[in-house]
C-alpha cells in the first residue's frame, strides 16, 4: 500500500530510532552504543573479553552499595561499550578516578551518603569537568543552569561553578540528599536526578508502585536506562582489570590534591609564579574559571592544587596582607627525600595480610591510588607483599633552589623499634629509601617543567609560558612533543 506522506513517515521513524539512545554524557562519542544487540557478550575479533552471565552476576554480587546491582541486557550493553566500543575513552575515564574519587568520597561522607554514589559522575560526564551536553548541562555532575542556581552554583562571564570540582560536588551531594529524603529509595532518587522529580512522580502514579523496575517503562527513554547505566559504571570501575583495561594515569600533581577557598583576586599566572606549578595543571584542576583568574569575592572561590605546592600558595596568600589562610588537614613537613623534585617513593613491606582499605589508611593514601601505583587487582594485600607509595616533596617557598626552604633535620622520620616510620604501623614496615644529596638535586631545581597534555603542541606550550618555541626545542632537544612528555620550559 502506497503511503500518502512519505516525508512524515521517515521523520517519525527517525525520531523513534533516535529516542532509544540515552543522553547521559557530554558528547555522543562518549555515550554507550546500544545499536547492537545489548546482550551480545561474545568478544569480536581482537576486542577485549566480556564477562559471561555467570561472571557478571558473581562480580556484581560481591559489591555492596546503595541499590541492588541487577543485571539485564541494557547493563550488559553498557559494559560492552566500556570494554569494546569506547575502549580508549574508558581508559581516560578510569584514570580520572584518581583525581576525583577521593574528593567525591570526602563530600559524600561529610553529608552521610553512600560512597558508591561517586559512580554517578561516571555516567553523567565520564569524569570530565569541562563536559557540556547538547542541552547545556555542564561539569562533572552535569548541572543544568537552573538546577545549578538552585544549589548556589554561580554562573557568570568569568566563573561557572558547575565545572568547579569542589563546589559542584558539594551541590550534587546536597541535591542527591534532598532527592533521597523525598523518595527514601536510591534508584528513584537517581532517576529523579536525571529527569527531575516531576517525571518520576508521574511514573509512580501511572504504575501504582514505588519500585524503579516496575515504573521503568513509564519513564522517559533516557531515564529508563539511567539506573542500568549506573550499575554498569559501578561494574567497570571495580572490575576493569578483568578486561585488560589499562587506565591512562594522570600526572601525580592531578592525583594528590587539596583545595582552599580564596577571596582575593589572583591570576593563574600569580599561582604559577608563587608555586612553580605548570600553568596547564592549574587550568586542568580549576576548570570553573573561564578566564584563567580567580575573581575577588566575599564568599570566595575554591582553588584546587597539588598538595605539594599548597604551603607555598598559603605563603603567597598570607603575604597579600588580607585574610589569614590555613588548611588544618594539610600535613606538610619539610622533606629530606627529594625524589625527582616533586615526589619521592616510599617502599613498605606488608607484615600480615590485610584489606587494601586498611593498608591505604595506614599509609595515608587513597585505596585507588595504592592500586594504581602497584598494579593491584585484589582487595586483599598479602603478607610479605612490597608496596610503593608516592609522597609529595612540599614547596614552602618557590625559588630557583627550592631545597633552600627545607629543613633537613625536621624531615627525618624517627624509626620505631620495628623499623617502621611513625605513620606506618601494624602490618607495615618501611624499607630504607636512598636520599639524594643537594648537589644531585640541583638538576631538578634549575627549570620549571611542563607535562604535555592531549592536543598540546610545542607552539601552544611556548605561548603559555611566553617563551619562543625555538627555545623550547633547543632546551629539550626535540622538534615534536607527545602526551606525557615532561618539558623544560623556563629557567628558574
Amino acid at each position: 500500500m502506497q503511503r500518502k506522506h512519505p516525508v512524515l513517515y521517515w521523520l517519525a521513524l527517525f525520531c523513534l530510532l533516535t529516542s532509544a539512545a540515552p543522553v547521559l554524557a557530554q558528547d555522543e562519542a562518549d555515550l554507550p552504543d546500544l545499536s547492537e544487540t545489548p546482550d551480545l557478550l561474545v568478544a569480536k575479533g581482537g576486542a577485549l573479553p566480556l564477562p559471561t552471565e555467570e561472571e557478571l552476576r558473581e562480580r556484581l554480587g560481591k559489591l555492596r552499595g546503595c541499590l541492588e546491582l541487577k543485571t539485564n541486557p541494557v547493563v550488559k550493553g553498557y559494559i560492552r561499550t566500556y570494554v569494546q566500543s569506547k575502549t580508549e575513552k574508558t581508559k581516560v575515564m578510569l584514570g580520572r578516578r584518581l583525581t576525583y574519587f577521593p574528593l567525591f568520597e570526602e563530600k559524600l561522607k561529610e553529608y552521610g551518603l553512600p560512597a558508591d554514589l561517586k559512580y554517578l559522575a561516571v555516567v553523567e560526564s565520564a569524569l570530565n569537568a569541562k563536559a557540556v551536553s547538547r542541552v547545556g548541562a555542564t561539569g562533572l555532575w552535569q548541572f543544568m543552569p537552573y538546577t545549578g542556581k538552585d544549589y548556589d552554583l554561580l554562573q557568570t562571564s568569568a566563573v561557572d561553578e558547575r565545572s568547579d570540582a569542589v563546589k559542584s560536588t558539594e551541590a550534587a551531594v546536597r541535591y542527591l540528599r534532598d532527592l533521597y529524603k523525598q523518595y527514601n529509595d536510591w534508584a528513584l532518587a537517581l532517576a529523579a536526578y536525571n529527569s527531575g522529580p516531576g517525571r518520576v512522580n508521574s511514573a509512580i502514579k501511572r504504575a501504582h508502585s514505588r519500585d524503579f523496575w516496575v515504573i521503568q517503562k513509564f519513564l522517559p527513554q533516557e531515564t529508563r536506562n539511567y539506573v542500568p547505566a549506573f550499575i554498569a559504571a559501578t561494574y567497570i570501575c571495580n572490575f576493569f582489570p578483568m578486561h585488560n583495561l589499562d587506565m591512562v594515569e594522570p600526572d601525580p600533581d592531578e592525583q594528590m590534591t587539596t583545595y582552599i577557598r580564596v577571596h582575593e583576586a589572583i591570576s593563574f599566572q600569580d599561582i604559577s609564579d608563587a608555586t612553580g606549578l605548570d600553568y596547564g595543571a592549574i587550568r586542568t584542576l580549576n576548570a570553573g574559571f573561564k578566564r584563567d583568574y580567580v575573581p575577588q569575592s566575599e564568599k570566595g572561590y575554591y582553588v584546587l592544587l597539588p598538595q605539594r605546592v599548597m604551603p607555598a600558595f598559603l605563603r603567597y596568600l598570607n603575604g597579600l596582607g588580607g585574610r589569614r589562610y590555613t588548611i588544618e588537614s594539610l600535613k606538610a613537613t619539610p622533606n629530606t627525600n627529594l625524589g625527582d623534585g616533586r615526589y619521592w617513593q616510599l617502599t613498605v613491606s606488608v607484615q600480615q595480610a590485610d584489606h587494601i582499605d586498611r593498608v591505604a589508611s595506614m599509609l595515608g593514601c587513597h585505596p585507588d591510588h595504592l592500586r594504581a601505583w602497584n598494579n593491584l587487582t585484589d582487595d586483599q594485600v598479602q603478607a610479605g607483599q612490597r608496596l610503593h607509595v608516592w609522597r609529595p616533596v612540599f614547596v614552602f617557598k618557590h625559588s630557583p633552589l627550592r631545597i633552600d626552604a627545607l629543613n633537613p633535620e625536621a624531615g627525618k622520620a624517627k624509626k620505631t623499634e620495628s623499623g617502621g616510620s611513625p605513620a606506618v604501623s601494624g602490618t607495615l614496615a618501611a624499607d630504607p629509601v636512598p636520599v639524594l644529596k643537594r648537589e644531585e638535586a640541583e638538576q631538578f631545581k634549575q627549570y620549571q617543567y611542563h607535562t604535555v597534555r592531549r592536543n598540546e603542541s610545542l607552539d601552544e606550550i611556548a605561548r603559555q609560558y611566553g617563551t619562543p618555541a625555538e627555545t623550547l626545542r633547543k632546551l629539550n632537544n626535540c622538534t615534536t612533543v607527545t602526551i606525557g612528555m615532561r618539558l623544560k620550559v623556563k629557567e628558574l
